[in-house]
């Protein structure tokens, strides 16, 4: 997996293509290419199509922080956003700050979309990457790097995560009252790997490489009373009772359910 290797090529482009697009309404179907500078919220309709062209860079300028600590520089998404990146063509979002650092913008939040994609995209330096609700929605060969609070965080919906890496963040992958597919993905050096808070008995997170995460590689919240199934994966170990350490589930607290992780792989996912 090849990501854009740091934000000078976003500067370049900057110079290149000083194109600014203010807080604002996309009120009808809109392709943006090469550099979009959002300063503020930008909105994209019910009913419209946010398309975004291989290669192009979205870039938020700083923000205040509003009441969740998020900054108020990003995206809300009611229509739909198509953002397929190529191998060699990726698709950056991330800040307009020569030194960026976590949490320099906000999210990009996309509610009940039933046409949105984000395929080999990369999240830098926001507060979390995605914000999905009641969204069917396929992740695809994205990386979420960098970002304070997490990678993606999800509620209902029809949600798949595949080749993906979350890397550096306080939480990788969050989901409440959702039930995703989430495979073949690095998820590695947070604080947390995935968190599953409530209602996610029918979620299947298979087939991918959790570990090294600080705190838990896996945590089920206080109301997930169901077990949740995490079988097949790579815990970078194969020692068993060394895995169960750094999950958070039945296990410490009896009053919620159980992460069901074995059988485990003996050796890393091949992720292309």
């Amino acid at each position: 997996m090849k990501a854009i290797g740091s934000l000078v090529i976003a500067v370049a482009l900057l110079v290149a293509f000083p194109i600014c697009a203010r807080a604002d309404t996309i009120e009808k179907d809109t392709t943006f290419s090469g550099v979009r500078i959002i300063r503020g919220t930008l909105y994209v309709n019910k009913g419209v199509t946010l398309t975004i062209e291989p290669g192009s860079a979205v870039i938020f300028t700083e923000a205040q922080p509003d009441a969740e600590g998020l900054a108020q520089c990003g995206m809300v998404v009611k229509g739909n956003i198509v953002a397929k990146g190529l191998p060699a063509k990726r698709i950056l979002f991330s800040t307009a700050k020569a030194k960026p650092g976590p949490g320099n913008w906000g999210e990009i939040k996309v509610f009940e979309s039933a046409g949105s994609a984000f395929v080999n995209c990369d999240f830098r330096y926001g507060g979390w990457g995605l914000h999905v609700h009641d969204s069917d929605l396929k992740i695809d060969g994205c990386t979420f790097v960098h970002n304070s609070f997490g990678g993606v965080r999800m509620k209902g919906g029809n949600v798949e995560i595949t080749r993906s890496l979350f890397l550096g963040m306080e939480i990788g992958v969050r989901y409440w009252k959702s039930t995703p597919k989430i495979h073949h993905n690095v998820i590695a050096d947070n604080q947390v790997g995935v968190f599953c808070r409530e209602g996610g008995a029918g979620s299947a997170v298979n087939y991918n490489d959790i570990w090294n995460n600080s705190e838990y590689d896996v945590k089920l919240g206080d109301a997930q009373k169901e077990d949740v199934d995490f079988t097949n994966n790579w815990w970078g170990q194969t020692d068993l009772a060394a895995i169960k350490d750094k999950i958070f589930d039945h296990a410490r607290e009896d009053y919620i359910g159980r992460a069901l992780i074995e059988p485990t792989l003996k050796e890393k996912v091949v992720i292309n």
